[in-house]
């Protein structure tokens, strides 16, 4: 696993969610629908587990719990975005971390394969988002790695 590739993810994860939520921001509509709020909710919760796991701790009970405030929910995805850039600035992400639970039962995991798990699960995410912002109307921002590197890795 190479950290300074995650690290750039994590750079861009950061940099496109913020470009959401200045939309949503915007346009209150669209942060009120139901599939947004539910999504976002499920990103930050997904991302604090893993990251949680990736450190060898254990989550807490509600980590995955529904954030109904938009402005806690926010503030929640930035904090898990900077715990996500700091441990990768300090993480061995060759160490095994056991998982109580995968497709055939307990497994180990490096700790480099949670995070890449975590970046790309929220990228997933976003293009949902994306794609329900065009069926509610508007134009999503444009977040392509690619766009984000072009812009200068802002």
């Amino acid at each position: 696993m190479n950290a300074e590739t995650l690290l750039d993810m994590a750079r861009h994860q950061a940099w496109a969610d913020a470009a959401h939520w200045e939309m949503l921001r915007e346009n209150t509509a669209l942060l009120e629908d139901a599939e947004i709020r539910t999504r976002l909710s499920h990103m930050m919760g997904a991302l604090k587990m893993l990251t949680t796991l990736a450190r060898g701790e254990t989550p807490d009970a509600g980590v995955m719990k529904a954030i109904d405030s938009a402005d806690e929910l926010e503030a929640a995805m930035g904090k898990t975005h900077e715990d996500l850039a700091a441990l990768l600035a300090s993480a061995d992400l060759n160490k095994k971390i056991a998982l109580p639970r995968g497709p055939r039962g307990p497994f180990e995991a490096p700790a480099g394969v949670l995070l890449l798990q975590a970046l790309m699960h929220s990228q997933h995410h976003r293009g949902q988002n994306a794609s329900r912002i065009r069926q509610l109307g508007a134009t999503p921002p444009m977040t392509d790695f690619v766009v984000w590197y072009a812009l200068g890795r802002p």
